[in-house]
This record gives C-alpha cells, structure tokens and sequence, in this order.
C-alpha cells in the first residue's frame, strides 16, 4: 500500500529561463520531461534541505543541449550554489514540490 501511494505523488517544478541574447524571460512548469528550443529539461528528484536558519527547496535536474548533458542541484533560495552557466541561457529554480 506504501507504494501505491507514493506512485501517486506529483512532483512539480517551476523553473525561470532567461534567454540573454534577447533579454527575455520564460517560464516552465513541467513535472517530468520537457522541451524547450534546443534544451532538454528533465526532472529527477525534488528535495528540501535544512540550513541553519532557513529550508531551501531543490531540485536535480538534467539539462541536454545538442550532445551536451548536466546533471545538477539548482537551489530557490541559495542560488549562488547552481552550478550550470551556459552562453545564450540563464536558469533559475522558482518551485520544487511533491503534491499527492
């Protein structure tokens, strides 16, 4: 029974692109996979972690661009942890959430 009811969670993510060439923003909502120009973006975990004086919410997510693959933690509140940078695109953690 503790399984099936894990099946049911949703994780949910938000995530803010910012396209530099053009000064613009977009934003993603997506739960397991999606697309978005040429970038790949898929959700594999979401997470909370305890700091000292705040919870941060966490997300590991994939990114693939033509053959390039990461894997990484993007942070909402400790963004200066993100450690993926790319020439054209900025990528900001919004939300991370399970939901049943």
């Amino acid at each position: 029974i503790s399984f099936k009811s894990f099946a049911e969670n949703v994780t949910k993510v938000s995530i803010l692109i910012l396209d530099k060439s053009a000064s613009t923003k977009y934003e993603l909502n997506f739960s397991k996979k999606i697309q978005f120009r040429n970038l790949s973006f898929e959700l594999i975990a979401c997470e909370n972690i305890k700091f000292d004086k705040y919870i941060d919410e966490i997300a590991l997510i994939k990114i693939t661009q033509n053959e390039e693959v990461f894997i990484g933690w993007f942070f909402l509140i400790t963004d200066e942890l993100n450690l993926y940078s790319n020439k054209i695109y900025e990528v900001t953690l919004k939300s991370c959430s399970i939901e049943n």
